[in-house]
C-alpha cells in the first residue's frame, strides 16, 4: 500500500518534515557508514549473505532500505507462523515490486501459532505443571512451556540460515526503546557475537541491530522519503487506540498475550473478527477476561 495513503495525514507531514532536517540525514549517513563497515567486520562470515529478519513491519523493512542505500547484499528471512495481523503479508508483492529484486527464504512452522501454544499449554497441564501462583497453565501465563512455545513459532529458525557455517549475520529490525536487551546491545555498538550457552556444539553466529539507535519518528521519515510501500496495517486507523504510549494498530503477532488488552479486543473485533473468535474459541480465558472486564475501570477510564 502507498505510504501516503496508509498513514494519517498528520503522521505522513510529521515524517516528511522530519526527513528533511540536518539531524535525520546526519542520523541516516551514519547508520548507512555503521553498516558499510559491519559488512567488513573480521569476524563476520563473508560466504553467506548476512540474513535479515523479515516481517512485513515498518522497522524491517526501514533496515532493508538502509541495506539497499548502502549497496549491501542480504537475504529476507520471512517466518510464516500462522499469526500475523490481517493483511500483513498483502506487502510482500509489492515490496518485491518496489525492490525489483527481492532475494528470501521462507521459515514455516508445522501448525499456527495460536494451535502451537493450545498443545503446549494441554501438554504442560496434563504433566501438571503449574504457574508461579499455583495456577493451570493458560493464555495469559505459560508458565515452564513458555520458551518451548516460542522456541517452535520462532527461535527454531536461527540457524537454519547458514546452516553449517560459523559466525554468520543476521540483521534484525528491533530498537534500544523494545527492552532492556536491546538497549545493552546498543550500547555496545548494535553488533554483537553469539554463543550458545546450552549448546557448546553450536556454531557462533552474529546479530546487529542496525536501527538500534532510531526512533519512530526516523523510521516513519525514511520510509516516507523513500516512498517505499507499508503493510496495510498501518491505515487501519478506524479506532485510535493506545496501550501504554504506543498507538495500535501494531505490527505484533494477534495472538500475544502481552498485547491482548480490552483496547486490543475491540481493534481485532473490528479488523480481524474470524482471528478474534479462533482465539476465543481455543482459549475461552480470553473470552472471560473480556466479560469479566465490562463494568470495571482501567486507568479511570470505564473499559467499554
Amino acid at each position: 500500500m502507498r505510504i501516503v495513503d496508509a498513514l494519517p495525514p498528520t503522521r505522513y507531514a510529521q515524517a516528511a518534515a522530519h526527513a528533511r532536517t540536518e539531524q535525520f540525514k546526519n542520523l541516516k549517513a551514519k547508520t548507512i557508514t555503521r553498516v558499510q563497515q559491519w559488512y567488513v567486520e573480521p569476524r563476520v562470515n563473508k560466504n553467506i549473505a548476512p540474513g535479515l529478519w523479515f516481517g512485513y513491519g515498518k522497522d524491517s523493512m526501514a533496515t532493508a532500505l538502509i541495506l539497499e542505500l548502502a549497496g549491501l547484499d542480504y537475504t529476507h528471512l520471512i517466518i510464516k507462523n500462522g499469526a500475523d495481523l490481517p493483511q500483513h503479508w498483502l506487502v510482500e508483492t509489492e515490496w518485491q515490486e518496489y525492490l525489483g529484486e527481492l532475494y528470501f527464504e521462507d521459515y514455516t512452522t508445522d501448525r499456527p501459532f495460536p494451535n502451537i501454544i493450545r498443545a503446549y499449554l494441554d501438554w504442560g497441564n496434563t504433566y501438571g505443571l503449574k504457574t508461579k501462583e499455583g495456577k493451570l497453565l493458560n493464555f495469559w501465563d505459560w508458565g515452564a512451556v513458555a520458551e518451548s512455545i516460542t522456541y517452535e513459532a520462532l527461535y527454531q529458525f536461527h540457524h537454519l540460515y547458514g546452516e553449517g557455517e560459523e559466525n554468520v549475520m543476521y540483521l534484525w529490525g528491533n530498537r534500544a526503546g523494545e527492552g532492556m536487551e536491546r538497549a545493552f546491545e546498543i550500547n555496545r555498538e548494535g553488533m554483537f557475537q553469539f554463543h550458545d550457552q546450552d549448546d557448546k556444539e553450536a556454531l557462533p553466529y552474529i546479530r546487529t541491530l542496525p536501527l538500534g539507535d532510531w526512533k519512530d519518528i526516523d523510521v516513519w521519515a525514511l520510509l516516507v522519503s523513500e516512498d517505499a510501500p507499508v503493510s496495510p496495517i498501518y491505515s487501519m486507523h478506524q479506532i485510535p487506540q493506545k496501550q501504554g504510549n504506543k498507538a495500535f494498530p501494531r505490527t505484533l503477532w494477534y495472538c500475544t498475550p502481552e498485547i491482548l488488552c480490552s483496547q486490543y479486543y475491540k481493534w481485532l473485533a473490528y479488523y480481524a473478527p474470524v482471528q478474534l473468535k479462533e482465539l476465543c474459541d481455543l482459549f475461552p480465558e480470553i473470552q472471560a477476561r473480556f466479560t469479566e472486564g465490562k463494568g470495571k475501570t482501567q486507568g479511570g477510564k470505564r473499559m467499554k
